[in-house]
């Protein structure tokens, strides 16, 4: 009798087809970590793996792009910051025009200085911004100078004897050969003016107010009109 055990049953298979060859792999689940030891020999074991797995280890490359209107918002804020400024250089040029700045300080005797006036996006320093720049502003755009001035701006508040002092800087638009002094007697004479008549809630020293020229890069200067 034959022995059974030993006999050889033929396999299914006579070689090996390229489904089996994938199931091979996918059962032996390789360590890729092992591939990138050892420099290039490692390299090259990772190189002898079936293409397909190849694919699924590698990570995929996230490539980050700014949205459209994020782009059109940065291109427009731009070109339009340029013709500001270009304008501003080929009007200066053209019509022989500078700007000036001057330093008004403004006493005031009825608020007590606090640490909230060191810094300016506070509630405290908003609120006399707002009105010292409205006392300035109406004084300016009921005078001769009216045309000529721009805007003023709460800067600084500082302590002082009996109150604090306020300083803004005034802007103006004047030739270019307008003499600087000359012109900074006439804004004083108009801010003193316009300080006596008023009649708010703040209350100002007159004779402690005072003007003085305030000397400014160009470039600066530019920065400061457009915003």
């Amino acid at each position: 009798m034959k022995d059974l055990h030993s006999t050889a049953f033929p396999s299914r298979h006579t070689s090996q087809c390229d489904s089996c060859a994938f199931q091979h792999h996918a059962l032996r689940s390789p360590d890729f970590s092992q591939a990138f030891i050892g420099g290039q020999k490692g390299y090259q074991a990772y190189r002898d793996l079936p293409w397909d797995l190849q694919k699924i280890h590698q990570s995929p490359i996230k490539i980050r792009h700014l949205e459209p209107w994020k782009i059109a918002v940065i291109v427009i804020g731009t070109a339009v910051a340029a013709a500001i400024t270009i304008g501003l250089l080929v009007y200066f040029l053209a019509y022989d025009q500078k700007l000036f700045y001057y330093s008004a300080n403004v006493k005031i005797t009825n608020i007590r200085y606090n640490n909230e006036f060191s810094r300016q996006s506070s509630g405290r320093f908003r609120d006399l911004s707002e009105r010292v720049e409205r006392l300035i502003d109406k004084t300016f755009y009921n005078s001769i100078l009216r045309k000529k001035y721009i805007r003023s701006r709460l800067i600084r508040v500082s302590p002082d004897t009996d109150g604090v002092m306020a300083e803004a800087l005034l802007t103006f638009w004047f030739s270019s050969t307008d003499s600087r002094e000359a012109l900074r007697e006439r804004v004083g004479k108009i801010l003193r003016r316009g300080l006596k008549r008023y009649t708010g809630p703040l209350r100002i020293n007159v004779r402690s107010s005072s003007v003085s020229s305030k000397y400014i890069p160009f470039l600066l200067k530019v920065i400061l009109y457009i915003f």
